[in-house]
């Protein structure tokens, strides 16, 4: 965030909390929206507070941190923002007219700030050097999961949730697997007393975890399977399927994203590891007693703001969307 050469002590003071503010509140955010300032440095001034500028730099940053607003958001919406900042910053003031800004707890949290947004800035740098993906990992990703790709599927279930305890769940397991219709469940759930909603929906390949999935895909029209839910179990009838194959074009995109991600989450283990072997650590006080016997452990990053891989059994979710199969 830059800021006016004429601008006064007390006021950079205000400044840098309005950023320590702006970099803690972004960092609970998820993907960074790109708002462009007024202009290419961020220093164009949008406003005055009792003399103080506020810079096209530090809305962008406002705006940044908004939860829901899209990044072509017209001038009504950033001035409501920039309102917001205004307040933001005539509170600043007071508190450095208080005296606020010496008070060590202050200075701690706003050091504290400031080396988040260093080490944050640092590792999104680093991750910004990973190589794109290679055509033949974009081909190998595809081929090892056709079940989400060449062999993706649309299902149709009618999921039967029911609120049966510990001791009843293996009874309706096994009642489960003798069905050979929905109707023929809830007139047992009934007699049983067993409390149940039913609904039917339709779930792409992608929609379902990976161990459901390799037995959904295993069923027939008219069988069922029992799933663990929160309150009890869930039975899922397979009422019918439909092929809905994405070809790799298709898929390469998303694909492509999430390998990204990964080479960028692995560049930044291996970075961590040289940065912190190359460092002189010392633990001190009751902490001596605590310190490694082999010399340093991984150094403890702060995440950066890119977009964090999936576990790999479902990494294709993404890859697999704008299927047909709404909820």
């Amino acid at each position: 965030m830059m800021r006016s050469k004429n601008m006064s002590s007390r006021a950079q003071v205000g400044a840098v909390a309005l950023a320590a503010m702006a970099a803690i509140a972004l960092s609970g955010c998820g993907q960074k929206k790109e708002v462009a300032p007024a202009d290419a440095s961020g220093s164009e001034a949008v406003a005055k507070v009792n003399g103080d500028e506020v810079s096209a730099g530090q809305l962008a940053i406002a705006l940044q941190k908004q939860r829901g607003m899209r990044p072509d958001a017209g001038d009504a919406a950033s001035k409501q923002v920039l309102d917001q900042l205004i307040d933001e910053q005539i509170v600043a003031q007071k508190a450095i007219a208080a005296k606020l800004d010496k008070d060590p707890k202050v200075v701690q949290q706003i050091e504290a700030a400031r080396r988040d947004i260093l080490a944050r800035r640092f590792i999104e740098s680093a991750s910004e050097t990973a190589a794109k993906p290679a055509d033949d990992a974009v081909q190998k990703f595809y081929d090892s999961r056709p079940k989400l790709f060449a062999e993706r599927k649309v299902f149709t279930l009618q999921r039967t949730d029911i609120q049966a305890p510990d001791a009843r769940r293996t009874d309706v397991d096994a009642k489960v697997q003798t069905l050979k219709t929905p109707g023929e469940l809830t007139d047992w759930l009934k007699a049983q007393k067993l409390p149940f909603t039913s609904k039917q929906e339709q779930d792409a390949s992608e929609q379902l975890p990976p161990t459901v999935l390799e037995k959904v895909a295993s069923l027939k029209d008219g069988e069922s399977m029992v799933v663990p839910s929160q309150f009890g179990v869930s039975a899922l009838t397979l009422v019918s399927s439909a092929s809905a194959p994405k070809t790799l074009a298709d898929a390469r995109p998303a694909i492509e994203q999430y390998l990204a991600s990964q080479g960028r989450r692995e560049l930044i283990m291996n970075l961590q590891k040289t940065i912190r072997d190359g460092a002189k650590v010392e633990y001190l006080g009751r902490f001596a007693a605590l310190a490694p016997a082999g010399g340093n452990t991984a150094m403890p990053v702060p995440t950066p703001s890119i977009p964090a891989a999936p576990a790999a059994s479902n990494a294709a979710v993404s890859a697999s969307q704008n299927s047909p199969a709404q909820k």
